[in-house]
């Protein structure tokens, strides 16, 4: 047994687990950890602009790998820790691992109001503030069980659901001697397997399928986390099953196979939303089922026309949207593993649903043929839908394996339908569309895989939120590539509250005195961090300054103006209702 600083033994047990990197911000209730990362262990240690940049890497970083080991972010007290709220909950709601060691004042302190403590109805309770929305938090509250609470914390977010897992370390614990069996193996303590499914449901999920006339399967990122993309390519193609995603689910399955009908929801595609509107068997992977995926929940008619089979790890989702008539919780990859080896034992051929596909591609025939103008629109300023298509195919054909991260805002309005993946590297933000989130992961991403371009596509409003990080990427030379869609305002907010009011509020940014539109000159302010820009005004201008962009070899900004007058692109309409007392399924929708 070696003495030491808690601090000092808690970083120890990371290190024993693999851990790579630790993105931190420093502040005085942090320094035990930060030093112990810096000079005690092999932890690569990344200096954030602000603390949510950080967990936004660390989300980043996980989803590039989907596996341990797993991120640390280190933060401080009071407003230190409160900064990281919104990035955490974005974390917590798309599943991804990591622990934060989270700076906490010194116990003899507590309860007397010191320096940032929340104090006012008990001792420090910073904690409380973020149960909710992590898988875990909580205080270390003494020196010699510290590091048995973090392996528990460790074993945590990485089983089951994947999420993020919160340690408050207060001062004077970090700084505690422990005594620390620096032989111990810490990897036991954490390496569990994942849950298989029950065989007699897989059994009665088989039955369904072999009896289905129009059966779809629809999934999510429980594909990606699982690893399953293997198992969900022998599964779609030995039986000919038609397949759509979310857009988080975006890349399960080539997007250039005919057996991908691509996204479903409120911008999917309009071949794939007709599909989930007639299928009468849907086995559902991986997926929660929220409204922008569903259009309001309008897209399925479960169960009155359609039978629903939900394999899910997380069994509080299972039946939460629909009612199963089989409900599978497991890991993606064991379940569709035990599902294939159950459907050969029947002797189903592709050619039963033939008919079916025949159909589904008349219609995707219809769409594409529908929607050719706007992926080609020469209008300038440019459109979403020829920026999305564009930057897509020029990576797909030269850059196959970059990673591309996806903002929220109105380009939510278009990179489902427009974006083709063809790789598993596709991230967009999620259900918690928290803005700002796809730089910093980009960052993360790419030091996850450094070999590989990131590129992130977001609105301007989005990169005004956590446009610093480019200043991070300049700083350990790892090159981001951030497109701009710069419109001077907030267009998906403009368009909707046009359409539900007849006017705006709020939108717009324009320098008051003029009512010109206005923002600051992006091109300067990236060079201004060490990073390199460009302006796009036309179409052909787009991807000879991502050619550029890319072999430089460099982050840079390309600055793509956008009308900000041109239509959001949807294939179901957002339901708001007109009376939102009425029982679902029975309101009468405003548009």
């Amino acid at each position: 047994m070696a003495k030491m600083r808690c601090a000092a033994a808690m970083v120890k047990v990371l290190d024993a687990l693999g851990t790579e990197v630790a993105f931190v911000y420093n502040g005085h209730g942090n320094w035990a950890i930060l030093d112990a990362i810096a000079h005690e262990s092999r932890i690569k240690g990344i200096i954030c602009r602000t603390e949510d940049q950080g967990v936004h890497m660390a989300d980043g970083y996980y989803r590039a790998k989907r596996r341990g080991p797993l991120p640390i972010v280190s933060t401080s007290v009071g407003p230190g820790n409160m900064n990281i709220a919104p990035a955490l909950a974005n974390a917590f709601y798309e599943s991804a691992a990591m622990v934060v060691l989270a700076g906490g004042g010194a116990t003899h302190w507590y309860d007397r109001g010191g320096i940032e403590e929340f104090y006012r109805y008990a001792p420090d309770e910073w904690v409380q503030t973020v149960k909710v929305y992590t898988k875990k938090a909580l205080v270390i509250s003494r020196p010699d069980t510290a590091v048995e609470m973090l392996l528990r914390a460790y074993k945590t977010a990485v089983t089951g659901r994947p999420g993020p897992v919160v340690l408050q370390v207060p001062f004077d614990i970090q700084h505690s001697e422990v005594e620390f069996n620096e032989s111990a193996n810490a990897r036991q303590w954490t390496d569990l397997r994942p849950p298989g499914p029950d065989r007699s449901a897989i059994r009665d999920a088989a039955r369904w399928i072999a009896k289905a006339s129009r059966p779809l399967i629809f999934v999510s990122s429980g594909i990606h986390h699982a690893g399953a993309h293997g198992e969900l390519a022998r599964l779609v193609e030995r039986f000919g099953l038609p397949l759509c995603t979310s857009t988080m689910g975006k890349g399960s399955y080539p997007e250039n196979r005919p057996l991908c009908l691509g996204p479903i929801g409120r911008s999917g595609a309009g071949h794939a939303n007709r599909a989930a509107g007639a299928c009468d068997l849907l086995i559902a992977v991986g997926t929660h089922f929220s409204d922008i995926d569903t259009g309001g929940w309008t897209l399925f008619h479960i169960p009155d026309q359609t039978r629903l089979i939900h394999i899910d790890i997380d069994p509080t989702e299972i039946a939460r949207a629909y009612p199963p008539e089989v409900g599978i919780v497991a890991d993606a990859k064991l379940a569709l593993t035990a599902l294939l080896e159950e459907l050969e034992s029947l002797n189903l051929q592709s050619n039963r649903w033939a008919k079916w596909r025949e159909e589904i591609t008349r219609w995707k025939e219809e769409w594409e043929q529908n929607v050719a103008p706007l992926r080609h629109s020469e209008q300038a300023p440019l459109s979403y839908s020829r920026v999305c298509h564009e930057v897509s195919q020029y990576l797909n054909q030269f850059y196959p394996e970059a990673s591309v991260f996806v903002d929220t805002g109105h380009l939510l309005s278009f990179a489902p339908a427009f974006y083709p993946v063809i790789q598993p590297t596709f991230h967009h933000c999620g259900f918690f569309h928290r803005m700002g989130w796809s730089l910093p992961a980009a960052f993360g991403c790419r030091l996850a895989r450094p070999q590989q371009p990131v590129v992130a596509l977001m609105g301007d409003g989005s990169f005004f939120f956590t446009c610093t990080a480019l200043a991070t990427a300049y700083e350990y030379d790892l090159p981001i590539i951030a497109v701009v869609m710069n419109n001077r305002t907030l267009q998906i907010e403009r368009e909707l509250m046009k359409k539900l009011y007849g006017r705006i509020a709020f939108c717009d940014f324009v320098k008051q005195s003029t009512k010109e539109p206005w923002n600051p000159d992006l091109v300067a302010l990236a060079q201004a961090m060490g990073v390199k820009g460009k302006k796009v005004s036309t179409p052909p201008e787009l991807a000879p300054a991502l050619k550029e962009a890319l072999e430089s070899g460099g982050s840079w900004v390309i600055d793509v103006e956008i009308d900000p007058n041109s239509p959001g692109y949807r294939s179901v309409w957002y339901p708001y209702p007109n009376n939102f007392w009425a029982p679902m399924g029975e309101i009468p929708k405003h548009f």
